[in-house]
This record gives structure tokens, C-alpha cells and sequence, in this order.
């Protein structure tokens, strides 16, 4: 298998997330939905996560094809990142929200760090915040749902 077959299979799943999502927003609640404060915050704060980390598996999946391995451990962190904030979007106004929000913070942490290793490169610090912030907005929905 050669470098850009790799990359493909590599990128398939999260880009298969995306199909059809764009930047849908989340599914709005309304009073007395029983959701926990902080639901539309973590949700919203997902769906950017979400369409950002998709956007930077094609640029890390371009500097690897380019021969820049460094990319790898990025691009498999977005990748993850994506699928997990995928996830909790709808898990949000669940009762299994604030377990899906800790994990996803935890992923999106990840990814931030992976994404941080790369300063001089524009994309990967806008990739990295987005992500803190989302780790954040999880986070607080967690404590508050919990």
C-alpha cells in the first residue's frame, strides 16, 4: 500500500462523519427539556470542534504526503478528535452526557497538544484552540450535568 492509499484509509473514517453534516448546528433544547445547563454550550462547542479537526486531517494528510512524518501523530488525533465530538453532540441532551463530554474533553485536550507541536504552522494553532475550547466548554457542561 502506498502513502496516499494509507492516508485515504486513515482519513476515511472521520471524513464519513462529516457527509452531510457541514456545520449543522446542534439540536437546539428548549425549557424543560431536563437537559443540564451548559448542553447547547458543549454541543455547539463539538460541532466547530468537529468541522475544524475535519479540515485539518486534509492538511495533515497533504504535509504527509509531502514526506512530513512529524504530521502522523496530528493527524491521528484529529481524526479521533472528530469522531468523539461527533459522538457527543447528541449524547448532550442525554443522560449519558457528561460521560461523553469528559471523554471528548479528553480527546480534544489530546488533539490540542498534538496540534500545538507544530506553533509556526497557522492551521495547527487555529486547530489547537478550537480545541482547548471545546475541551473547556465539555468540561464545564460535565461538572454541571453530573
Amino acid at each position: 500500500m502506498n502513502r496516499k492509499e494509507m492516508l485515504t484509509v486513515l482519513a476515511l473514517p472521520a471524513l464519513a462523519l462529516l457527509e452531510g453534516s457541514g456545520t449543522a448546528a446542534p439540536p437546539s433544547t428548549h425549557h424543560g427539556s431536563g437537559a443540564a445547563p451548559g448542553a447547547d454550550a458543549c454541543a455547539r462547542a463539538c460541532a466547530d470542534c468537529l468541522v475544524e479537526c475535519a479540515r485539518h486531517l486534509h492538511h495533515c494528510a497533504h504535509r504527509l504526503a509531502d514526506g512530513q512524518r512529524t504530521y502522523a501523530a496530528c493527524l491521528a488525533a484529529c481524526q479521533a478528535c472528530a469522531a468523539s465530538c461527533a459522538a457527543c453532540i447528541p449524547c448532550c441532551f442525554g443522560p449519558v452526557g457528561a460521560l461523553s463530554a469528559e471523554a471528548c474533553a479528553r480527546l480534544c485536550d489530546h488533539c490540542a497538544t498534538e496540534c500545538g507541536k507544530f506553533p509556526d504552522d497557522a492551521a495547527m494553532r487555529d486547530c489547537a484552540r478550537i480545541c482547548r475550547d471545546c475541551a473547556k466548554a465539555c468540561r464545564e457542561f460535565a461538572r454541571a450535568a453530573a
